[in-house]
């Protein structure tokens, strides 16, 4: 059941994404957009191909990639340091790397947990970058009220509760993966949920405070 919920939850970002295109144009939400397409499909893909471990396996580490990659490319059009965008680049590099050469010496495992380990790990020290650079920020006092930010927590939010399971992903049995995927399932709703959240809201507005302004009514 949660499985079913979960690949169709997508379908509310796409729908929203579409019905306030004008509210999304900009600050590459295009990218969401596109993730959100190509998890869907991709979930479809899973369910069809359930039953053939090695066409399984291509499809998990096929999404992995294009995951990171959209990932990665929406937090570094949100990146201003130039520090950041260069270890991003870097760190991509490396992934690409991992991830390829994990395809061709596929092993017996139907999950590879390395390649998705490794994206977890690097996005969610990209979303502490963004945070971080939200902080340092002065004009910006209430952070939640960017789009941006409620991509940043569907990310965290997804990938740190996902981490461990996809550590251990492939030594499970079916009964097991059964069991502890529901765990996946759970989350990427409420990923799928926050992106949503993020659609509706209308743009970004830059924000200017000073303590002036913040007393002023007090």
């Amino acid at each position: 059941m949660l499985s079913k919920l979960s690949l169709f939850s997508v379908i509310l970002p796409i729908i929203l994404f579409v019905l306030f295109f004008k509210r999304n144009k900009e600050g590459g939400l295009w990218v969401i957009f596109l993730y959100c397409m190509c998890s869907f499909f991709a979930d479809g893909a899973y369910r069809y191909f359930e039953h053939q471990p090695d066409y399984f396996f291509y499809i998990y580490s096929s999404f992995t990639i294009i995951e990171y990659t959209l990932f990665s490319l929406f937090i570094y059009l949100t990146f201003k340091e130039k520090v950041f965008k260069y270890i991003l680049i870097i760190c991509s590099l490396f992934f690409y790397g991992i991830a390829i050469l994990n395809i061709i010496h596929k092993n017996q495992e139907s999950f590879d947990s390395i390649s998705a380990s490794l994206e977890s790990i690097m996005i969610i020290v990209y979303g502490i970058f963004f945070l971080y650079e939200q902080v340092k920020d002065p004009s910006i006092f209430y952070v939640y009220y960017s789009k941006k930010f409620w991509i940043i927590m569907a990310f965290l939010l997804y990938l740190s509760s996902t981490l461990f399971l996809f550590i251990y992903a492939a030594t499970f049995t079916r009964p097991d993966q059964s069991t502890y995927w529901v765990i996946n399932s759970v989350f990427d709703i409420i990923k799928n949920l926050l992106f949503a959240i993020s659609f509706v809201m209308k743009k970004d507005k830059k924000q200017s405070y000073s303590l002036e302004n913040l007393y002023a009514d007090t």
